[in-house]
């Protein structure tokens, strides 16, 4: 990203943080992965056990996953299934029983919403009730204004993007346009909004950075 865009989300993040609060989240504001990183590995307690929702943004951007193992925590990552479905599964379902859920975000309105598509449905599970506490990450190319551009982000170019890297069997990833398909591979089956903090989760941290993460 160039400094020019990130000094100009900078501008705007304030307004943001600000935002989250009044919905009744944490929030934090970081400017690179690094930083991000080590923030993130921090506010994991001893002995916590940790799930891993889907995410490019905690496995690839920041590595996540393999910074818990080090510190000793049981991590629970269906991305660490093996190829066995039966145990992805098992390891989505053990996610709504963790201490701590950790989820990457599709999109963050300027005045404080959430927005997050799933396929399997865990994802969007973890981010309400279960969990004990919750960490959700975004970079700043997730910021939008509005629910209506929050959605649209999520279903065209998130899901897109995530179904060419999957290579799943549905029309956008032949066409780069989603096509609202019935395929049975299709990614974006669950949509949640999340207006404020639900009451299910104790904590609820939104970590964002001055980076592009993600999709």
């Amino acid at each position: 990203m160039r400094e020019i865009e990130k000094a100009c989300f900078s501008k705007r993040i304030p307004g943001v943080l600000e935002a989250l609060k009044k919905r009744k989240y944490e929030a934090q504001f970081l400017e690179t992965v690094a930083e991000s990183r080590r923030f993130i590995l921090n506010q994991i307690r001893p002995g916590e056990t940790v799930g891993m929702g889907g995410s490019v943004t905690l496995r690839e951007d920041l590595a996540l996953s393999e910074g818990i193992r080090e510190r000793g925590n049981p991590v629970y990552d269906h991305w660490e299934d093996g190829g066995d479905s039966s145990r992805r599964l098992e390891l989505k379902r053990k996610q709504r029983q963790v201490d701590l859920f950790m989820s990457g975000l599709n999109a963050v309105t300027s005045d404080g919403i959430l927005v997050c598509l799933d396929a399997g449905g865990n994802r969007v599970a973890g981010l309400c009730s279960g969990p004990k506490r919750v960490i959700a990450v975004a970079g700043v190319n997730k910021l939008v204004n509005s629910i209506e551009s929050a959605i649209q982000r999520t279903r065209e170019r998130a899901a897109v993007l995530n179904a060419i890297r999957k290579n799943v069997k549905t029309p956008c990833v032949e066409t780069g346009l989603c096509a609202d398909c019935s395929s049975e591979e299709r990614l974006c089956a669950a949509l949640l909004i999340l207006m404020r903090k639900p009451n299910d989760i104790d904590h609820f941290m939104v970590v964002l950075v001055n980076e592009q993460l993600g999709y």
